[in-house]
């Protein structure tokens, strides 16, 4: 079966090294080698769903194990298991920075992963047109130009031969931007054998053992700054579990160093993106693209600088945050920054001051 190829955004950041070519690194049935829980072997095709389940059930397969086991970040780490290229976006001398500041503090963070959970399963319908291998899948779907191309691919067949229809998603989230192409090209195989049309539907426990879900983050940072809590330079590694295969994570690192800065001007500042490859499931696209993890971490590494400071949460903020004509850690001039504009907004609006003073004197 030929490779699914998974894309990675080709977009250059000025400044850093985020590029990445389109890379081909999956299988549709796995041929030699299973490197997860969930990689599909096989499929079996059947009158009905009853029948094609209780003969799945039924297939047993033999298994090495395989070393090491690379389950987490931690174990990537460990045996420096990392898909290629290691990303990077640096600004500013890091180590003058860190001279001059007057405290340096350092850190670790973790967020897991998400399941989408959507509301429909990765399901698929494709009808045989009878010729010259013309297809007509219709599936739940984010992307159907992928879907069309990779069907066309495991069909040995122009794309324009092969039509996708999205009628409706049943939900999506991120998680049927990539993860439904292999099981929608395994139903056009199947269509195109029998010349019939063939549906496909997984149940929960299928979706969620085969689909993968949003990235695990580890987060080691060090951050310099004055006792007026004014940052200075900010040095951040990330690394993401992006599972078996590259799929969408260099794109969701290559946001996630972007937004690494949060919402803050910082005149010296590097981070550093590692994707480990683990014998987990693919992980994927979820909502925020790698943004939620990357501001996670900007969030609590600035909180540690204000307590650290013995200043007001609000007050750190308020002296980092990014201002009309900053220039980013991504060399781009911020215009018609509405940073501040919206941060008043908030804190008029929910009556911040109010609120601190009357919990202020609750816990007093």
């Amino acid at each position: 079966m030929p490779g699914v190829e998974t894309f990675v955004s080709a977009e250059d950041v000025p400044g850093s090294n985020i590029t990445g070519p389109v890379v081909m690194d999956e299988e549709v049935f796995a041929s030699e080698k299973v490197t997860c829980v969930g990689q599909i072997v096989g499929a079996v095709l059947a009158d009905t769903q009853e029948h094609a389940q209780r003969a799945a059930k039924a297939v047993v397969v033999q298994y090495e194990d395989l070393e090491p086991k690379i389950i987490t970040i931690e174990d990537a780490i460990l045996h420096q298991s990392f898909f290629q290229p290691i990303y990077k976006i640096e600004k500013g001398n890091l180590e003058e920075a860190f001279e001059k500041a007057d405290q340096i503090i350092e850190g670790e963070l973790r967020i897991g992963g998400q399941e989408h959970f959507y509301l429909e399963t990765c399901a698929a319908i494709v009808v045989p047109h009878g010729e010259d291998g013309e297809m007509e899948i219709f599936c739940s779907t984010q992307n159907p130009t992928k879907t069309q191309i990779l069907a066309a691919k495991a069909l040995g067949v122009p794309a324009n031969r092969v039509v996708c229809r999205v009628k409706r998603m049943g939900g999506g989230f991120g998680g049927k931007e990539t993860r439904t192409c292999v099981i929608s090209s395994v139903c056009a195989v199947a269509a195109d054998k029998v010349g019939r049309p063939v549906r496909i539907m997984l149940d929960r426990d299928e979706d969620m053992v085969i689909t993968g879900t949003r990235h695990p983050f580890l987060g080691r940072y060090k951050v310099g700054f004055m006792g007026d809590g004014r940052i200075l330079a900010l040095d951040i590694s990330l690394y993401s579990n992006a599972g078996n295969s590259v799929d969408l994570s260099s794109a969701v690192m290559n946001l996630a160093l972007v937004r690494s800065d949060g919402a803050y001007t910082i005149p010296s500042i590097r981070a550093v993106g590692y994707i480990c490859k683990t014998n987990t499931a693919s992980n994927t696209a979820f909502r925020g693209f790698g943004s939620p993890q990357a501001l996670f971490f900007a969030e609590s590494w600035i909180s540690d600088v204000a307590i650290k400071c013995g200043i007001s949460q609000l007050k750190v903020r308020e002296i980092n945050m990014n201002k009309e004509g900053d220039l980013t850690h991504y060399n781009m001039k911020l215009e018609r920054c509405q940073v501040q504009r919206c941060w008043e907004e908030c804190l008029k609006q929910s009556d911040f001051h109010t609120r601190r003073r009357q919990v202020d004197r609750f816990n007093g």
